[in-house]
């Protein structure tokens, strides 16, 4: 016994390797045989010891001990067997045995279970502490409920109570928490054997009408495990007393027919358990009350089987069954158990949603559209859609879950819907409020996807609508409010949605944020405004015989404001919209409108610093020739109201700044543009106020302005304002800090100068940033368009080395990439403008180079590097290249490009299918390569065009420069007369077919091309038909002009030329407006002077 003792207390400190070590298998199995009266917990406790080390050794020599033994009421080990192997408790349930011995709760216990890790560990511990003598008690108590002794149905009056009792004391006890939920469990399974009298053991059928929902403590029960299990842990104990509940309550004797049969026979208490589960307001909770739910509509309509539990089963009728409440109550759970999204080890048994409220909202109307007329019993009300669509809205406002946010307005708006469909079809429960309406509209505002300003659009009219307002199907216009008492549903007018401020203001603004604000847009918006200002003057002198004002203090009494008067944000707004539009005149008058009101008294629209800056966007965004000099004319209006005393309208660094991107759209058309942006950054350079001091923004749109500009002035002026940034930089004007974008700006304004010297003045800048980047200046690191914009400036130069150049800046800008600088990573734009810079030099290598580079980019493309990616422009500069570099072979080169570009578009990249453009350049290279036979070449690809258009290939339809360059590549066909009139033939037959098409006509090009066929293909004297024909055609075209009329009188004899003029005057000294004018209807002429009768004459 002293061994033994000691044994267990060491087996408390020591790790069981130390016990392993020190106790052979022998000495523990006479350990385990000698001690008879040492007390159970000593034992439980070396067990556990084993047990939580994963021992096998351990748990083989002492458990059947333990399991061998009981304890008398002292707690020590008896010599009475129990059966082995031990069961279950589950087990002991079903089979009705309730002999609950301590070996059956621990084995459980210490069992590697589907309870979870963390329901294990601290079962475990649960374990390792001593068991009073009270719980011992407690527990021989509950044995002796659960014997066999007492067969289902048999329980007196008193021993249903202390049933109960037992459960309340082990839920109650705080010791041994899990042993005392399963205790419970065991004990709550034992009334529901009772109740039902053992129908699930195949037993007599002997019910116990005693037995009370009460006396089941369900409801402590299941605050009791809510704290102890989680998740799968916690619905599988639920689910494990509704599944006894269900077999329990059945009865294979009887048959049901009806709802009057089903009340005398037991019914599974589904809306009992559901509303008790629905009271934690846990995610788990919330899971599992929807399982339960599920299970009840399930087993309703099922006739032959249970699908959880495979038993068989006949129709079953409920008395009570569940309704919209019971739904209602699952979707509150899982609202305030911030659930917004199912957890991910749950999967619903449907799937509508990813929200469960939403998902339980959709499936009660799936549900109720199967079947209307029997389910009109779980139909949705009111409680429904509002919690659906506040819980979607809890889900967009956190920002949390796995689906795309850009559904969730969506999705309430079809909620909102469905709702309003329901009441107007009758249905009182579904009657809607504003705050519904008003959480959908916010839920529309925030959805990212902007097109849904529509959708709100819907929503505020139907408020419209449903209040009484206006009728919803009439579009509105200045007029629409006339004969609105005639239209109003006097069913509607009760219905507490009227439209605040704030709902037309989120529709105003989801209009200014879509992508494409039209003119439609607009007219929609202004009719909005137009709206509310109608709705506050019938707020004054009442509506049709119904005082409006009356209806609005009605409502007012629910403690919300029902104003619907524009407010300042109302108008800021509409100006926005307008300047979106490109309306700045409207905004403009939205401006006055508002001055005039703010005049009148009313302060609540008076305009303010946005108000303004915003009318002057407009006017920048414009584009129009007046657009600098309406700008200017409201910030002269800011200034005076200024002067007058408000001081918060006074002109501020964004209002001259917006001032001077309106004169950027008109310094192209304006030469005095780019001074009046100097004179502007003048004044702001000796402004006291550090708010009117330009910054970095405000020089870069004075660089942009002379951009517009061009010419050397802008070159030069770009190149001293970036001096000015560093000098006031440099001088305490922090605002002036100089930037990358600024530099990227003043050099796309070189580059686009048209200077001689461009491109080596860009190199400068360029290496300007460079050098101060290197230098620790980390805001002026050249970026990739640092360097695509010099390479611009250096294809514009023409130079035959800009080739070259523009080849070393594309390496260093992978050289600075390998040295970890990211944003100057080359791009399809860098390369492709680097092919240009080689195509424009001439260079006779510039083919060869051009082809390298695209083959890097494909290479670095077919490795997974996307911005690197060849498109139609980068293919067409590389055939552009080698038609310039003037190789022999240069037709063969562009030719294999092409047909490159149609294989690769099949098998690797479909976005570098060859267009129009790239055959066009094709019948370029023929036109200027040295083949002889151009005509036929020509035909060739102007057939596998067609072929390829005719095969349902849009990018290559034939053009009218398709038929230009057609003509001009068969008129410098070479040969002899009769293989010049057969190229002639071919060129005439496609002329032929270009007449036929109504949607391509001929250009100030073509005929000029047909002509030149003419003079290089035929003879003058000895083709006089073919010139007949082509004469005719021409005449008939009304489209001779000065330059073809010269082509025409240059190549046919002057006799023939007067016979078709029908003068006798020489043809050299006519003009243009000589000629009939039929043959130039459909040409502009210039004016006749005595300079153009001259033009043409031959010398």
């Amino acid at each position: 016994m002293i061994q033994a003792g000691l044994i267990v207390r060491r087996a408390r400190v020591i790790n069981i390797g130390s016990i392993r070590r020190n106790y052979s298998t022998t000495s523990l199995l006479r350990l385990s045989e000698s001690i008879s009266s040492s007390r159970r917990i000593k034992w439980v406790k070396l067990f556990s010891t084993f047990s939580s080390s994963n021992c096998t050794l351990g748990v083989k020599i002492i458990l059947p001990r333990i399991l061998t033994r009981k304890c008398d009421e002292k707690g020590n080990i008896t010599t009475k067997k129990s059966p082995s192997p031990s069961p279950d408790p589950i087990s002991l349930v079903s089979k009705g045995s309730f002999s609950a011995q301590p070996h059956v709760i621990f084995q459980n216990t210490f069992s590697s279970t589907a309870n979870g890790e963390s329901a294990s560990n601290s079962e475990n511990s649960d374990a390792i502490h001593p068991i009073s003598k009270n719980q011992a008690k407690l527990l021989e108590r509950t044995e002796t409920l659960l014997s066999d002794d007492f067969p289902a149905g048999t329980l007196t009056v008193s021993q249903l109570i202390d049933v109960s009792n037992c459960i309340f004391l082990w839920i109650n006890t705080g010791e041994h928490r899990y042993l005392g939920a399963k205790q419970a469990e065991l004990l709550i399974k034992r009334l529901i054997l009772e109740r039902g009298g053992g129908k699930s053991l195949g037993e007599i059928d002997n019910e116990n009408t005693m037995v009370e929902w009460d006396m089941l403590k369900f409801e402590k029960f299941v605050i009791y495990i809510n704290s102890l299990y989680h998740g799968q842990d916690f619905t599988e104990k639920i689910l494990s007393i509704v599944s006894f509940f269900e077999k329990e309550y059945i009865s294979s004797t009887k048959t049901t027919t009806s709802l009057l049969d089903c009340r005398n026979l037991l019914e599974v208490p589904y809306k009992s358990i559901i509303s008790t589960l629905c009271k934690r307001r846990t995610g788990h909770a919330a899971a599992t009350a929807e399982q339960v739910l599920h299970r009840f509509e399930t087993r309703l309509s099922s006739s032959s089987r249970n699908k959880y539990d495979n038993v068989n089963i006949a129709p079953y009728l409920h008395s009570n069954p569940p309704t919209v409440p019971t739904y209602n109550n699952v979707i509150s759970c899982w609202f305030y158990s911030n659930s917004d999204n199912y957890p991910r080890h749950y999967e619903p048994n449907y799937f509508h949603d990813t929200n469960p409220a939403s998902n339980i909202l959709y499936q009660m109307l799936h549900l109720y559209n199967l079947d209307p007329e029997n389910m009109e019993r779980i139909r949705p009300d009111y409680g429904s859609f509002n919690m659906a669509i506040a819980s979607l809205s809890e889900l967009q406002k956190n920002g949390n879950g796995f689906r795309s946010h850009q559904a969730i307005g969506k999705t309430c708006f079809d909620h909102l819907s469905t709702m309003i469909q329901f009441y107007k079809d009758g249905y009182e429960d579904c009657a809607p409020d504003y705050k519904i309406f008003l959480k959908v509209l916010n839920a529309l505002e925030l959805d990212r996807r902007r097109g849904n300003w529509s959708l709100a659009r819907k929503v505020l009219e139907e408020m419209l609508h449903l209040s009484g307002t206006v009728d919803s199907n009439v579009y509105w216009t200045e007029t629409m409010h006339q004969d609105a008492s005639e239209k109003r549903d006097n069913k509607w007018k009760n219905v507490n949605v009227f439209p605040r401020t704030k709902d037309f203001n989120i529709i105003l603004a989801m209009i200014a944020n879509a992508d494409v604000v039209d003119q439609e847009k607009l007219d929609y918006a202004t009719n909005l405004v137009v709206l509310m200002e109608h709705l506050v003057k019938k707020e004054r002198s009442g509506y049709d015989n119904e005082s409006f004002s009356n209806r609005i203090v009605q409502f007012e009494g629910h403690g919300n404001s029902y104003n619907c008067k524009p407010d300042i944000f109302t108008y800021n707004t509409l100006i926005s919209i307008a300047a979106n539009a490109g309306r700045p005149e409207v905004a403009e008058e939205t401006l006055k409108k508002m001055a005039k009101k703010s005049a009148a008294g009313d302060f609540s629209v008076k305009p303010d610093k946005t108000t303004f800056n915003t009318v002057i966007s407009a006017w920048a965004r414009s584009k129009t020739h007046s657009s600098g000099d309406k700008a200017a004319g409201v910030i002269h209006l800011m200034q005076k109201m200024a002067d007058e005393g408000d001081e918060s309208v006074r002109p501020d660094r964004i209002s001259l700044t917006s001032v001077m991107n309106s004169l950027i759209s008109s310094a192209k058309r304006s030469r005095n543009a780019p001074l009046q942006a100097e004179d502007i950054i003048q004044r702001m350079e000796q402004s006291k106020d550090s708010h009117l001091q330009p910054d970095t923004v405000t020089y870069t749109s004075l660089i942009k302005c002379w951009g517009q500009k061009g010419g050397l002035k802008a070159a030069e002026r770009a190149e001293k304002i970036i001096d000015t940034l560093h000098k006031r930089y440099d001088d305490g004007y922090i605002e002036c800090k100089p930037d990358s974008y600024a530099y990227n700006v003043a050099l796309d304004t070189i580059a686009k100068s048209g200077v001689g010297d461009a491109a080596e003045r860009a190199e400068a800048v360029l290496n300007r940033m460079k050098n101060l980047f290197n230098s620790g200046k980390t805001d002026l690191a050249p970026t990739t368009e640092s360097f695509a914009t010099v390479m611009n400036a250096l294809a514009r130069s023409g130079n035959p080395e800009s080739g070259v150049k523009a080849e070393e800046l594309l390496q260093t800008m992978h050289n600075l990439q390998n040295e970890g600088i990211s944003n100057v990573e080359p791009n399809t734009i860098a390369y492709t403008t680097c092919i240009m810079a080689w195509r424009n030099s001439g260079h006779k290598d510039a083919g060869k180079r051009a082809s390298f580079l695209l083959q890097k980019m494909e290479a670095y493309y077919d490795e997974g590097l996307h911005d690197l990616r060849p498109n139609v422009i980068t293919y067409t500069n590389v055939m552009e290249a080698w038609i310039s570099s003037g190789q022999h072979d240069s037709f063969e080169r562009v030719k294999a490009i092409l047909d490159h570009m149609i294989h690769r578009s099949k098998t690797v990249d479909s976005e570098c299918a060859p267009t129009t453009i790239c055959f066009n350049v094709a019948l370029k290279a023929i036109r200027l390569s040295s083949e002889p036979m151009k005509d036929q070449k020509a035909q060739i690809l102007f057939d596998r065009m067609k072929e390829m258009h005719e095969s349902g290939d849009v990018k290559v339809k034939p053009s009218i420069q398709t038929y230009n360059a057609f003509f001009s590549a068969c008129a410098l066909t070479e040969g002899s007369p009769e293989r010049r009139r057969a190229a002639f033939s071919i060129a005439i037959n496609a002329l032929l077919e270009l007449q036929k098409k109504s949607n391509m006509h001929a250009d100030s090009y073509t005929w000029p091309a047909v002509w030149k066929l003419c003079e290089n293909l035929l003879d003058a004297e000895k083709d006089i038909s073919w010139i007949n024909r082509v004469f005719e055609y021409t005449v008939k075209s009304g489209a001779i002009n000065e330059l073809l009329f010269n082509n025409i009188r240059r190549f046919l004899p002057k006799e023939y030329l007067k016979k078709k003029i029908k003068t006798e005057k020489d043809v050299y000294d006519l003009t243009v407006h000589d000629l009939p004018s039929e043959w130039t209807r459909n040409v502009t002429l210039g004016k006749q002077s005595k300079k153009n009768q001259k033009k043409g004459r031959r010398k």
